[in-house]
């Protein structure tokens, strides 16, 4: 958890971390975070993770910016990270918690802006039988189940069922009663246009300044933007994404590490090599050992 004035967890609700399955998704009984706090969550913020609340049965109170909100089963919310959330349980509750990590989620969608959008809106939606919405939450149901076997390819399709809810959720109907949260919100609009003006610059060498001028902002404005939207200075979250796309770039083995940092902007390897450690805790060509490539 981060020392800040909001409440930041890595993992669920009172953890530290959490443990991805393939580096993607970590599904959890929802409910039971709830009985463990006297189904009292408190309003908490995760920084690296996209969730989904699936509601089967029971009913809550979804606490967000000082509001309660009723939620009643059937229904699913979706959170994107850096939003603050929490629950106060009314009744017994069934239901699973989907946790997506948000820097593979990027990975996978960066080229379907619309979907990039859908990881981004904070909403509740009813579910309703016979309507787009209950092919949806089927789809969260396949997810889950899916997540719990151990069947040949599991990870593969998992990938494959998570893409698919990722364009549902984008492709529900504007005309379906949908409570979206912070779409007014212009600091949370301007930080959504810089990350995806981070993801379109493909080179870590692009300037806080450069940036800026693209928002039509100044980077004072900018930095309080980052600040309060994710607690960070824009620098880090520039940094986070190259991080995160090296650690892809560094499971193809045709590609040198210096190949690598070249190739996303940073034009001194071993600067490279101290930002990767830093933000990861391993050297690049520690971490290419932790996935089974040799030097």
């Amino acid at each position: 958890m981060k020392n800040t004035d909001r409440t930041f967890f890595e993992g669920l609700y009172g953890k530290s971390s959490i443990d991805f399955v393939n580096g993607l998704v970590y599904v959890h009984p929802f409910g039971v975070i709830g009985k463990e706090n006297n189904n009292n969550v408190k309003p908490h913020i995760h920084n690296n993770q996209f969730q989904i609340f699936i509601i089967i049965e029971g009913s809550t109170m979804l606490l967000h910016n000082d509001e309660r909100i009723p939620v009643a089963a059937p229904s699913f919310i979706t959170i994107p990270k850096n939003t603050e959330h929490g629950f106060e349980h009314l009744t017994e509750m069934k239901g699973w918690i989907i946790s997506l990590s948000d820097a593979v989620l990027e990975h996978m969608i960066k080229r379907e802006t619309e979907a990039v959008i859908a990881i981004e809106t904070f909403q509740l939606t009813a579910v309703t039988k016979d309507d787009f919405s209950e092919t949806v939450f089927n789809s969260m149901l396949e997810c889950v189940t899916e997540y719990q076997q151990e069947n040949l390819g599991k990870l593969l399709m998992l990938e494959s069922i998570i893409g698919k809810i990722i364009v549902q959720l984008s492709r529900i109907p504007k005309s379906t009663p949908l409570r979206i949260f912070n779409k007014d919100n212009s600091s949370i609009i301007y930080f959504r246009r810089f990350s995806q003006l981070i993801r379109e610059s493909r080179t870590y060498k692009k300037t806080i300044e450069q940036y800026a001028a693209d928002l039509n902002i100044t980077p004072g404005h900018l930095n309080r933007i980052c600040s309060i939207v994710a607690q960070q200075h824009p620098k880090e979250v520039i940094t986070d994404f190259f991080i995160n796309e090296s650690k892809f770039l560094l499971s193809d083995i045709e590609k040198s590490i210096n190949e690598i940092g070249y190739d996303i902007g940073f034009e001194d390897p071993s600067y490279f090599s101290r930002i990767f450690k830093k933000k990861t805790g391993f050297t690049p060509n520690e971490f290419r050992k932790t996935i089974g490539i040799k030097s």
